[in-house]
């Protein structure tokens, strides 16, 4: 496998999804005095010099939670921008060999520490609270939204109407470990997220198909329900190497048997 493979959509005037040869998506949001970078996918191959390729632009990079697959290639930028509340996260999947482990294990692969870039943890910068990036003819909102992780932020760029939520609401969110809300309390985040969506009529993702119908919050905010009333279908299942609950009936590839998108995958200690 080329681990330096990357493709690039264009998605809109503004927008590119980038996505590494493991298959993890981040953006591209390009005005016309800056651009912006949202996520850094897994550390294999060279995303740095993709993105120079994209855009000679100056750059502002910005990571949308601690987690491997987000934060993978930061040790590429000088300066990357996250929440500090996810740093805990962060000393975690920073490992190389944490990564190669874990791809190797999933994607059936052989890969070695040395396959990723290191992140040294200075290259990061607290991303303060309601940031908005104005890139010249866009602009990037950074909206707090703990529950996967504390840390978490979903970008929104109201020019076109899109809200990139990543893995704070996708096929399966992930609400199991020390560092993940409970269900009722990622429920009310999600609730003022779906508030907001009088703003954005697109919802892109860093995984899967990468896009989302709107539906997709309305189903993870009744998979809540379902859960915080003791009704959900509570299957336990084996998921990215660890068991928890999973609010619908899943099939192998791990995608709702219904068809639906969104589902929500929890441990028993966060049902409250």
């Amino acid at each position: 496998m080329d681990l330096n493979r990357f493709t690039a959509e264009k998605l809109s005037d503004h927008l590119y999804r980038i996505v590494d040869a493991l298959e993890v998506a981040c953006y591209l949001v390009t005005g016309r005095e800056r651009a912006c970078l949202l996520d850094t996918c897994t550390g294999a191959g060279d995303l740095r010099r993709f993105v120079q390729e994209l855009t000679g632009l100056p750059l502002t990079v910005v990571v949308s939670h601690g987690h491997m697959d987000h934060l993978g290639g930061a040790g590429r930028f000088e300066k990357v921008f996250m929440k500090k509340a996810d740093m805990p996260i962060f000393q975690v999947h920073r490992s190389c060999a944490f990564r190669a482990e874990f791809f190797s294990g999933h994607l059936n692969l052989s890969l070695s520490p040395s396959d990723f870039a290191p992140v040294p943890e200075e290259v990061f910068e607290d991303l303060p609270e309601d940031t908005v990036l104005d890139l010249g003819g866009v602009t990037v909102e950074l909206l707090s939204f703990p529950g996967h992780t504390p840390g978490m932020v979903c970008p929104l760029i109201p020019e076109d109407r899109i809200l990139i939520i990543g893995d704070a609401c996708d096929d399966n969110v992930l609400l199991f470990d020390q560092y993940s809300s409970t269900v009722s309390e990622y429920r009310d985040n999600l609730k003022k997220m779906k508030d907001m969506s009088g703003r954005y009529d697109r919802i892109l993702g860093n995984h899967g198909s990468y896009a989302f119908t709107m539906e997709l919050i309305d189903n993870v905010l009744e998979s809540c329900d379902r859960i915080l009333a003791r009704k959900d279908a509570h299957l336990w299942v084996h998921i990215i190497g660890e068991w928890m609950y999973s609010a619908n009936a899943i099939g192998e590839d791990e995608l709702r048997l219904d068809g639906k998108p969104g589902n929500v995958l929890y441990s028993e200690e966060k049902v409250r």
